[in-house]
């Protein structure tokens, strides 16, 4: 790591060794280095100036131009945080979100604020820039250290959807090829991926499975269902199980087999109990204000590192007082 290392050589509070250490400074320009977060204790940025230090603490007092550089990664960050979005795993190569409820995934020519010229931000938007800055600021911080900085074009892709009222896990790709790879080993890869869903009425059996194949109507744009193949549909299969019954909802886990986009939709359509708040498959009443789904856990081996990557989204408190 590029910078200055020290081993701390006796207890005393960050500041005052840092005084110590670095007596051709002024007392301002070392409080600005802790200020501006350049120093590092154990590996882990540290402004407190009373922070105790103990004999044998390793600490690293980084160039400015790198600092800078994490601040600013640090700043893109909490812009995702600001907007509603949890990061819950990342690494070189996947990202996976925790999306809110009302949030566009990307942003479609036929939605309403595409007629009207009005661009709406979507969650796409939010984490391509955010993957952008990032990469930016890491060539900045590797050409500080001497090392060859990668110039490959920093962006997102899109592995799967979820729809704009539906909250929770979403895994994104950092490059084309671990995109593809995703894609095309779905099945092989992907262990979990369980959603919850409020339906409206008492669901009659505890659990079952759900078998249909699915065409989407282009003028309404809803998913239509069929029991038997028809002309270009796609086969759906959802398993579920009921959590709970109350006085007015039911509680529901689904498990995807296949994931079609509004599966789960259908499919709770089809029981003779929709999703609470999903006016367009005939849901009667709207309690959250949302559409009563939630991705609650998404679980893939990672074909690169072999490691399995398990991800969950709490309910939203909007769900839970349904129960």
């Amino acid at each position: 790591m590029t910078g200055q290392k020290f081993t701390v050589a006796h207890d005393a509070p960050l500041l005052e060794y840092l005084f110590e250490i670095l007596p051709a400074q002024s007392r301002t320009s070392v409080k600005n280095m802790l200020s501006k977060g350049q120093v590092t204790l154990g590996g882990e940025p540290c402004t407190a100036f009373d922070q105790p230090l103990h004999k044998g603490d390793q600490l690293l007092i980084l160039p400015k131009g790198i600092s800078m550089a994490r601040a600013t990664r640090s700043e893109a960050r909490d812009e995702v945080t600001k907007a509603g979005v949890a990061i819950l795993f990342e690494d070189d190569n996947y990202l996976v979100v925790d999306k809110p409820s009302g949030m566009l995934t990307v942003s479609t020519a036929r939605g309403s604020a595409a007629k009207s010229g009005h661009r709406e931000k979507t969650l796409y938007a939010l984490l391509n820039a955010y993957v952008k800055v990032n990469a930016r600021m890491q060539r900045k911080e590797d050409l500080i250290s001497g090392r060859e900085p990668d110039r490959s074009t920093a962006k997102i892709w899109i592995v799967h959807r979820i729809d704009r009222g539906t909250s929770g896990v979403l895994v994104f790709a950092k490059n084309e090829r671990a995109k593809d790879i995703l894609q095309s080993k779905w099945k092989d890869l992907v262990a979990e991926r369980r959603y919850v869903a409020w339906l409206e009425g008492s669901v009659e059996k505890d659990q079952g499975a759900i078998q249909s194949w699915l065409v989407e109507n282009p003028k309404s744009l809803k998913m239509n269902s069929f029991p038997t193949e028809v002309a270009d549909s796609q086969l759906a299969i959802t398993h579920y199980r009921v959590l709970s019954r109350g006085r007015r909802y039911s509680q529901v886990e689904f498990q995807l087999e296949t994931g079609r986009k509004n599966q789960i939709r259908v499919h709770a359509a089809e029981l003779g109990h929709p999703v609470a708040g999903d006016e367009k498959y005939g849901a009667e009443t709207n309690p959250a204000r949302r559409l009563a789904l939630h991705a609650a856990t998404l679980v893939f081996r990672n074909p690169f590192s072999g490691k399995m990557v398990r991800c969950s989204s709490p309910l939203p408190e909007s769900l839970t007082r349904l129960n």
